[in-house]
């Protein structure tokens, strides 16, 4: 959050968060911070308030986003694959330690990442699907696991994955950005290289 926050101040918004104003994500910030810090007790367990603020913010991009139902239905199961994923790759490493080479928190921000930039183009969707993809992958943690540990649900751990993963998403949106305009000014630049090779031909031939 800090490292979002220092990008955004720094005037990075445009790149990090293109299509989203900076009272949108002023307010969030607020209310994220103050939700960090308030928990809530029920029955079954706990609930840190920054859940609900993030959910409230999942609905409202899903609210305003253009076009027909079909892109926001597409955001949702694209969540729910995320959820998946998440899940897969947590039990796994709890079965098979060895399946995940390196840190399993930086896997699954690349791994959901991936899935991000290849299936979503927009800046505010991409946050939407991680949100319902972290969410519903917690939330199947907590359902197999409930006999055993306390509820727990937002814990600092999924807040350092939810930034974790939101960062590199951006990340991995931008290169892909770039590196496509690279690679179209160079397809550019051969092409004009070709066509006055073939022109200077030409004239000398004539």
């Amino acid at each position: 959050m800090i490292i979002t926050i220092i990008l955004f101040v720094s005037g990075w918004k445009d790149f990090l968060l293109r299509g989203i104003t900076s009272r949108v994500i002023l307010l969030f910030f607020v209310l994220w911070i103050i939700g960090n810090c308030l928990v809530i007790s029920l029955p079954f367990g706990t609930l840190a308030v920054w859940v609900p603020v993030l959910l409230i913010m999942v609905i409202c991009i899903l609210w305003r986003l253009p076009g027909a139902l079909y892109h926001k239905l597409h955001i949702i199961s694209v969540g729910a694959l995320m959820g998946s994923l998440s899940f897969f790759m947590q039990e796994t490493v709890q079965l098979m330690p060895a399946s995940i080479y390196g840190n399993l928190e930086l896997a699954m921000a690349l791994s959901i990442g991936i899935l991000a930039v290849i299936t979503i183009k927009h800046p505010s969707a991409q946050i939407a699907a991680i949100s319902i993809g972290l969410l519903l992958g917690e939330g199947y943690i907590i359902y197999i696991n409930k006999r055993h540990v306390g509820i727990e649900l937002g814990s600092l751990r999924l807040q350092d994955r939810w930034w974790l993963t939101l960062v590199v998403t951006r990340s991995l949106s931008i290169g892909l950005m770039y590196a496509f305009l690279a690679g179209k000014h160079g397809i550019i630049s051969m092409t004009n290289v070709i066509k006055a090779g073939v022109k200077k031909i030409s004239s000398k031939d004539d």
